[in-house]
């Protein structure tokens, strides 16, 4: 075997770093801010667990992707690949006996043996929230309007929620009695929006004709309110019903909050992780091909570790994101001041000072000259450089002007 040469690193991950790692802490602090401003709390799960407790309920989708290893006692460990099971775990295990409901948020990296993607590698970042405790439409709304604000707060204008249910395909599945290759079948065509397919399997069925129109409607019920309102007369089933009115519901939510033009709804729509139970969702913006956020309700997934509880879910991907914002994406903060060595070596206490009112101060430690930081400020566009000073007074450089300042005074200048 060939060894690799010093440096390189597994196929899959990449480090990022200077305005790169700039960018994602800005936009996972931006996330963090939002979060805690609407009374999520922060969770921190481990990076492995024992696989089957990692697994429990995720499916044989997820289950395919997930990285394993052995400790030295033999047991099969993995590396997390979704934090909503962990969070799961966390509650239906420890904090069962907490007040509901529970809001938790999370700023993590995942882990998952594929072929790396636009946007994600095998390790990537995710931030999301998990709402538990909540089973109504005002929760999924919650949930719903939080996706929204995070895209919009990073920086995104034209994006999209495609929004639908799960309740409706499985009503119509259950009414019409599929065999499980049939269903595999249908479910395909209908995520492949592949109508010619979508006959061809049903065809090949003994189903009501009412169930297989239904069904055949499916894809076409793709857009705005509207296609609640045709989705309400698909069936009489009750769990169609439920489904449908739930969506309708949400709708009202969102649009009381002013929200309800970044979602449309797709009720053709039977992808999501093993667990959702109601509604799922993905966020697209103009131009990329794959999801830049992804969630939905899990009711019965906390039950697996505990008592049972209500949830919904959001995860952003954050590198996705960053990719989507292109040109718009938020940039490395430069320093708001460079300081002569000198300077900093007899004015520390001024300067420690500054940094508690939130200025960025960098020292210069290789003893330039003062042309040579002029230099080097304009090169890296930091706006204030401080030359030399005196007893009370700083050399400070602005904006092309350059003027003698009372420390105290310095503190004053617009940043």
């Amino acid at each position: 075997m060939s060894r690799p040469f010093v440096g390189a690193l597994p196929y899959g991950v990449r480090d990022l770093f200077l305005e790169e790692a700039a960018q994602l802490t800005s936009l996972e602090d931006t996330w963090r801010d939002l979060f805690e401003a609407w009374a999520y709390w922060r969770i921190i799960p481990p990076t492995y667990e024992h696989y089957d407790v990692l697994l429990a309920g995720s499916g044989a989708e997820l289950e395919e992707h997930v990285f394993r290893v052995l400790d030295r006692e033999g047991n099969i460990l993995a590396l997390r690949s979704d934090l909503t099971t962990q969070v799961a775990r966390i509650v239906g295990t420890k904090l069962f006996d907490l007040p509901l409901p529970l809001r938790f948020y999370y700023l993590a990296s995942v882990y998952r043996f594929e072929e790396p993607q636009a946007g994600r590698q095998r390790e990537f970042r995710q931030a999301g929230v998990e709402l538990i405790g909540a089973g109504g439409p005002e929760a999924d709304a919650e949930v719903l309007a939080l996706a929204i604000e995070a895209l919009s707060r990073a920086g995104l204008h034209a994006f999209q929620l495609n929004v639908g249910h799960l309740g409706v395909f499985r009503a119509l599945a259950a009414e019409a009695g599929l065999a499980a290759a049939t269903l595999d079948a249908v479910r395909g065509a209908l995520n492949r929006k592949d109508g010619q397919a979508l006959t061809e399997a049903l065809a090949r069925t003994r189903i009501a004709p009412g169930v297989a129109a239904a069904l055949q409607q499916l894809p076409t019920l793709c857009g705005g309110p509207e296609v609640l309102a045709q989705a309400a007369r698909l069936s009489d089933h009750p769990a169609a019903c439920g489904a449908v009115a739930r969506l309708q519901a949400i709708q009202q939510a969102l649009t009381r909050r002013g929200l309800a033009e970044h979602v449309i709804y797709d009720l053709g729509e039977t992808r999501g992780m093993g667990y959702y139970t109601g509604i799922a969702f993905e966020g697209f913006a103009p131009g990329l091909g794959f999801p830049l956020c992804s969630g939905g309700r899990y009711d019965e997934l906390i039950g697996r570790y505990g008592p049972p509880r209500p949830a919904v879910g959001l995860a952003l991907a954050t590198e996705r994101v960053r990719l989507a914002l292109g040109e718009a994406g938020v940039t490395a903060a430069s320093p708001d001041l460079l300081v002569a060595t000198g300077v900093a070596r007899e004015r520390w206490r001024e300067l420690e000072r500054l940094r508690e009112l939130g200025w960025r101060v960098e020292v210069d430690l290789l003893e330039r000259s003062d042309a040579d930081l002029r230099t080097l400020a304009a090169e890296r566009g930091i706006p204030r450089l401080a030359l030399a000073a005196d007893e009370a007074r700083v050399r400070l450089l602005h904006e092309g002007c350059e003027a003698w300042l009372a420390w105290e005074a310095l503190a004053e200048v617009p940043r």
